[in-house]
């Protein structure tokens, strides 16, 4: 590990160090936690679990599973408003109801979810402004961990950083 990257604090300004280099920090020290950031009205954070990112979340409309499915192209919009007239109906989450109408199997879920939690992490990378905390210890009981390759996906934030 570098000499920088021992220096960073467990919060902070991204506009003072790229949000890729912070969570580089965490992963590196091996952690179990969360990593928040804030920018504006908006929170998304990134859960480790030794040093591994094992989800993300978002409060923002358009980082929702179904909303990510229909960008990346898994799922129709028409598909995405029936399932969403239905969860209102239910009370069910929206990946749950996708399986129960049969948009998606379980297995699709899961791939599914991996694609949404790469999305926000992707999105993440592209803030240069906000808060960021890192608040160590256990998972929450909601997050399901997920095989998030980050060899794989740090290419692809840098394309993104590229294509800014």
């Amino acid at each position: 590990m570098n000499e920088s990257a021992q220096q960073i604090p467990d919060s902070g300004q991204l506009g003072t160090l790229p949000l890729i280099h912070i969570l580089e920090h965490f992963v590196d020290k091996g952690v179990t936690g969360t990593l928040a950031v804030h920018q504006d009205a908006v929170v998304k954070a990134i859960f480790l679990r030794d040093g591994e990112v094992v989800f993300a979340t978002s409060t923002k409309k358009m980082d929702r599973l179904g909303e990510v499915l229909v960008r990346t192209g898994v799922i129709s919009a028409s598909a995405h408003d029936a399932a969403t007239k239905s969860m209102q109906q239910s009370g069910k989450r929206e990946g749950e109801t996708l399986v129960d109408m049969g948009i998606l199997t379980p297995k699709g879920l899961f791939e599914a979810l991996k694609v949404q939690v790469e999305e926000i992490i992707l999105s993440m990378f592209l803030w240069d402004q906000g808060k960021y905390q890192f608040m160590p210890g256990r998972l929450p009981a909601h997050v399901v961990p997920l095989p998030v390759r980050m060899d794989q996906l740090l290419p692809r934030a840098l394309d993104r950083l590229g294509g800014q």
